[in-house]
């Protein structure tokens, strides 16, 4: 079996989140970095998210002294060593078999947050004792109520204190690239991938020999969900009526944080702090649900300015430089997310990829921070950045 090289090694030759994701293409299966690669439909939102960062100019500034800069910040209390949390994201089994355990370790380690998907292979016991203190759970409004309060259950008894509620899986998304590998619950791949996937005798022994393909997060007869189970499970329990009055029911029997998540526009933000959320995080999923909306860069400005501080605001999608966090908080995100960075960097090198993700961003983000002027990542907000390209004059108004 091919071993993925861990530690210090392994990542000597990464400089970029783009050099993790060539390495973990050249590890996994084409259906596998498909998957995590992938988006919605045509993938018009997942290329948007990129192309309207690179949009946003910075503007630098010359002869101040930026010898003591620090990226430190908050969030809902917690102190963050750069103003970067992990967003959920669910079945990272398929990149490593130490998965979730893996991102939060090293999360831990960057002194960030993870923030557990429910779709996890790995439950929120086990990334909570791996990562205290450093975790937050992502809930889903389940039809079995009972499953849902479980979970919340869960998330206070471990001492998590910050509810994610997943507010943009209503419905389930169609993924070409997905479909055209047959990758279901269970997956049924076409003969190319299985031939792909024996090309990759790596991938193939920890799939075998590691921790097996469940939905560690929930049990049926007091065992995980297996493959085979998960699409009727969650045929049965994929809930279509969840409303903001379950987020007013969770608010009442909740004494945490409350984030809501897919926030895109000023009236979903006015609504979320109505019901009582204390953080709103602009994201369209990566482009993975809906497509042919907004990048959530464009999105941003005007669910801050309805947010309008009262309550936090954390930014997803197409993050990939340190720039990109600089251009979310100079727009007023308090923090930024991302999810694809860090599982590209477990697929590249197991947890010392996570990290070595990690130690990118950051650097990158202190060298821009310098350029710009700024020893404190509160002071990026001055930066007044803008689009100064042809998204300027087509640039989609956000419906208030």
């Amino acid at each position: 079996m091919t071993a993925i090289p861990t530690g210090e090694y392994a990542v000597r030759d990464i400089h970029s989140i783009d050099d993790l994701r060539r390495r973990a293409k050249r590890r996994l299966p084409a259906m596998v970095y498909d998957f995590i690669e992938g988006g919605a439909l045509d993938e018009l939102t997942l290329r948007r998210n990129r192309e309207a960062l690179d949009a946003q100019l910075l503007p630098q500034r010359v002869l101040v002294d930026t010898s003591q800069r620090h990226a430190t910040a908050s969030i809902l209390g917690t102190r963050l060593d750069l103003p970067l949390v992990v967003s959920p994201m669910g079945l990272l089994t398929v990149c490593h078999p130490d998965a979730d355990v893996a991102i939060a370790r090293a999360a831990a380690t960057a002194g960030s947050v993870f923030v557990h998907s429910p779709w996890s292979g790995c439950s929120l016991e086990e990334v909570s004792d791996a990562a205290p203190g450093r975790v937050w759970a992502q809930i889903a409004f389940w039809t079995d109520d009972a499953e849902t309060q479980r979970h919340i259950d869960r998330a206070h008894a471990l001492g998590v204190d910050t509810l994610v509620i997943a507010g943009d899986v209503a419905v389930s998304s169609k993924r070409d690239r997905d479909l055209r590998h047959g990758t279901g619950m269970p997956p049924r791949p076409p003969l190319r991938d299985v031939v792909d996937t024996a090309l990759h005798p790596g991938w193939v022994m920890r799939w075998l020999l590691g921790r097996s393909m469940t939905w560690g997060n929930y049990s049926l007869d007091g065992r995980a969900i297996r493959m085979r189970e998960m699409e009727a499970w969650m045929e049965r329990n994929e809930n279509q009526t969840a409303s903001w009055d379950d987020i007013a029911r969770l608010r009442s029997r909740w004494k945490g944080n409350i984030v809501v998540k897919g926030i895109m526009t000023q009236a979903d933000a006015r609504l979320a702090i109505e019901h009582g959320a204390d953080g709103v995080f602009v994201s369209n999923h990566g482009g993975r649900q809906f497509d042919g909306q907004l990048a959530t860069i464009e999105a941003l400005p005007a669910v801050v300015d309805a947010v309008d501080g009262r309550a936090a605001v954390i930014m997803d999608g197409g993050i990939r430089r340190g720039a990109d966090i600089a251009k979310a908080l100079s727009l007023g995100a308090d923090v930024a997310a991302a999810g694809r960075p860090f599982a590209l960097g477990l697929a590249a090198a197991a947890q010392a990829g996570a990290t070595r993700a990690f130690e990118v961003l950051h650097d990158e983000l202190l060298t821009v921070m310098g350029f710009l002027g700024a020893t404190r990542v509160e002071e990026l907000a001055a930066a007044d950045c803008g689009a100064v390209d042809a998204f300027d004059e087509a640039e989609a108004e956000v419906v208030p």
